[in-house]
């Protein structure tokens, strides 16, 4: 979709708002991205190094928050955020090191769970934090307490796939440069 997919607009609102409306009002929250997003009551980071990749940014956002808990929610998926109250549940009640959704196809998001911060420290010790693929998180010998995703989960990488929820539109950090349109 483009470089900065926290600033593409979903319906007139940019995606990285969706997914912070949709998260917990008591949430704290740490948004990872190299780009200014001009964010009111936000915490942000950037990864490092720059474009490092997902576990380079959730290494950088765990570094900036104090909670024994940590979501790990991907801007392209902005109804994501709504699934946290239940991996939550599903992690204090389950003796494991991370809840995350399983989706339809039976894969598991690594970019839509709750871990504990002990057990993510120790699986990004494990290899490293640039270029490495989310799903190398759950590496043996992490827990995962499997949650049946809703669709809500869903990640969308083409302007095309997005526009299944609505008009699209790419402002001026889109990799092009020039503002487009999409609509479903």
């Amino acid at each position: 979709m483009g470089a900065e997919k926290a600033q593409v607009k979903l319906d007139g609102q940019r995606l990285v708002d969706h997914v912070i409306a949709s998260l917990p009002d008591d949430a704290d929250v740490v948004v990872v991205s190299p780009f200014p997003l001009g964010l009111r009551g936000v915490s942000q980071v950037a990864e490092d190094p720059p474009f490092g990749g997902p576990v380079a940014g959730i290494a950088a956002g765990l570094g900036a928050l104090e909670t024994d808990l940590v979501g790990v929610i991907a801007v392209d998926a902005p109804r994501s955020g709504a699934l946290l109250p239940c991996l939550v549940r599903t992690l204090t009640d389950k003796e494991t090191d991370v809840a995350a959704v399983e989706a339809e196809d039976s894969y598991l998001q690594p970019l839509c769970a709750v871990w504990h911060r002990t057990a993510l420290l120790r699986a990004l010790e494990r290899g490293g934090t640039s270029g490495v693929a989310a799903k190398r998180l759950f590496d043996a010998p992490t827990q995962v307490a499997r949650v049946p995703g809703d669709g809500r989960e869903q990640d969308y990488d083409t302007p095309e796939e997005l526009g299944a929820l609505g008009e699209v539109e790419f402002g001026p950090t889109h990799a092009s440069n020039q503002s487009s349109k999409h609509s479903p």
